[in-house]
């Protein structure tokens, strides 16, 4: 708990209740499929709204329902303008329009986080609780250094840190395959490690971003996030994740280390009927379940432990605090039951899948402090009707507070 959080205490704990049915999301989510089907993927905006505003409809807090009033034909236009750019970049590669195509790409890397932003703060303003609107305002420079400089930055160093090691490896000894995949293997594993740093950034980079430029009619939100923090608890998830790596390793080299032995032998009837063949096909197949197995360990640690985190070091308006009491094993749970509910009824049972994650959030989600001595008052600034607001506006429709 952060030193702001320390002062408020907990006796006045309120818990996020959701009310949401799996058969009246299932509904919402039939009529959804059908209006898309019937439009050919056009409702596919209304279908977002419509199912994230019965979500929040049925999501309270003190006997208090959220609201969320962003439109479809907002994101549709926001959509559609994306669509433009992408196939005007496409033409402008396609017909060696240098240029062009430079200028376009420049554009969308220099602009793209700026329009993001405005994006959320549309989200935000549209979003409102006891008729108090949420807000959200962040400069350009820092939306652009927390999504995209600091991130292509670290993963550029990662990327040649690793070429280095592979190139080095080959021009040693090009002819020694075991070493080579070693060393190819190794990579892969220092990379996987770097990159956890890079997304620890990241969260980091974001979690400080958003909580420190949201607000609540009036009130504003505050964290103390840690970037060390963050890069500790993507590390650890991707310790998790290595003995998953390293045991398909395992399986995998020493089948296709045999495989190129034979290939450079030149006999292909000898490589497509050999039992390392064969051996190589159920490996991988039995490699896809490890793999699946450690990425629902990993996602629920990350989530839980992330989550856990910033709600800790979030206040608002140094009068509110928040708890999330998930715990990994019954993430991971959630997960399983949820996965095996979609994927046995072929998809059907999804909406009473997401509609358990829902009351299990919920469930999990406190708030502490006496709410009635917050200030419920509505910001005065109103939705922004200028044509980049209008275009940004569907860059970031699945935001959820």
């Amino acid at each position: 708990m952060s030193d702001q959080q320390g002062y408020i205490e907990a006796d006045n704990s309120r818990r996020i209740i959701f009310r949401g049915s799996g058969h009246e999301y299932f509904l919402v989510l039939i009529v959804n499929l059908l209006l898309m089907a019937v439009t050919l993927g056009i409702f596919t905006p209304w279908a977002i709204v419509r199912s994230k505003r019965y979500l929040y409809d049925n999501t309270e807090l003190s006997g208090s329902s959220f609201s969320y009033n962003v439109t479809g034909g907002s994101i549709f236009i926001s959509w559609l303008c994306v669509c433009i750019f992408v196939f005007a970049t496409q033409a402008a590669i396609h017909s060696h329009s240098v240029f062009l195509a430079f200028f376009l790409i420049a554009l969308m890397v220099m602009f793209l986080p700026y329009l993001m932003m405005l994006s959320v703060r549309y989200q935000m303003q549209s979003t409102t609780l006891n008729g108090v609107r949420f807000n959200f305002k962040s400069s350009g420079v820092q939306a652009w250094w927390a999504i995209l400089g600091c991130p292509l930055l670290m993963l550029g160093v990662v990327f040649l840190i690793c070429n280095i090691m592979i190139s080095v490896s080959i021009a040693i000894n090009p002819f020694d395959l075991s070493r080579v995949m070693t060393t190819f293997a190794f990579s892969i594993i220092v990379a996987v490690m770097a990159c956890s740093v890079v997304q620890g950034v990241t969260v980091g980079l974001w979690l400080k971003l958003f909580f420190n430029n949201l607000s609540f009619g009036t009130q504003q939100f505050a964290a103390q996030v840690s970037i060390k923090k963050c890069v500790l608890i993507c590390f650890y998830t991707m310790l998790i994740l290595i003995p998953f790596l390293i045991v398909i390793m395992g399986l995998i080299l020493p089948n296709l280390l045999e495989l190129i032995s034979i290939g450079i032998s030149g006999d292909i009837e000898q490589l497509v009927a050999s039992d390392t063949m064969k051996s190589l096909q159920t490996n991988i197949i039995l490699c896809y379940v490890i793999y699946l197995v450690g990425v629902i360990v990993c996602i629920s640690f990350l989530s839980v432990k992330l989550r856990h985190y910033y709600f800790n070091t979030v206040v608002l308006s140094e009068k509110i605090a928040f708890r999330s009491t998930l715990t990994v094993v019954g993430f991971i749970t959630q997960l399983i039951i949820n996965l095996l509910i979609t994927v046995c009824t072929l998809g059907f049972g999804y909406p009473w899948a997401r509609i358990r994650y829902c009351h299990y959030l919920a469930n999990n989600t406190w708030v502490d402090g006496d709410l009635d001595e917050l200030i419920l008052q509505d910001h005065n600034e109103k939705i922004a009707t200028d044509i980049v607001s209008r275009l940004s506006r569907g860059l970031v429709p699945n935001l959820s507070l």
